[in-house]
């Protein structure tokens, strides 16, 4: 299979008899697919140079640029004219897909904040109950702490008692 033929801007320019600043105009104005050369040249293939002789037949008619439709501009709208009112059904259409969007995302925002409100709450209780549990073993501490002084105390003044009673009795 032979490589196909890439032809130069100023090739071009030269096969249909215009200037090659022109040629460089039509590639950009209608994005025509080129490749750059090392030199920053455009090098086209054979399709391409079909669409700029194309362009070069319709603007020898007289039209001017934005009224040539190419064939694959046909599928994709370009060059025609879009009535008024349908931009503004899909302008109208755009803001409900916007605002129903808005609305998830402040509905998803909202059930993260619950979920995170109810774990918090969660936590609370379950610290709650730790509290309410030290607390409890706390005061038995505090209890089994004061029976025990209470029987030191008893265990002190006991004997000094009977000291004192022997004191007095013995001579």
């Amino acid at each position: 299979m032979m490589p196909e033929k890439m032809w130069k801007t100023r090739e071009v320019a030269k096969a249909i008899n215009v200037n090659p600043s022109t040629v460089q105009r039509w590639i950009k104005y209608f994005h025509l697919t080129t490749k750059v050369n090392a030199k920053g040249h455009f090098e086209m293939t054979d399709d391409t140079y079909d669409k700029i002789k194309f362009i070069h037949s319709e603007t020898k008619q007289g039209k001017k640029l934005k009224e040539i439709v190419m064939e694959g501009d046909r599928e994709t709208g370009r060059g025609k004219m879009v009535p008024a009112s349908a931009m503004d059904e899909k302008i109208d259409m755009l803001i409900r897909q916007v605002e129903h969007l808005d609305r998830q995302l402040n509905n998803k925002a909202d059930e993260v904040v619950e979920y995170q409100v109810l774990n918090q709450r969660k936590e609370i209780n379950e610290l709650n109950e730790l509290i309410s549990h030290l607390s409890s073993r706390l005061k038995t501490l505090e209890e089994s702490l004061q029976q025990k002084e209470n029987a030191d105390l008893t265990a002190q003044n006991g004997p000094q008692k009977k000291r004192r009673l022997a004191g007095i009795f013995s001579f």
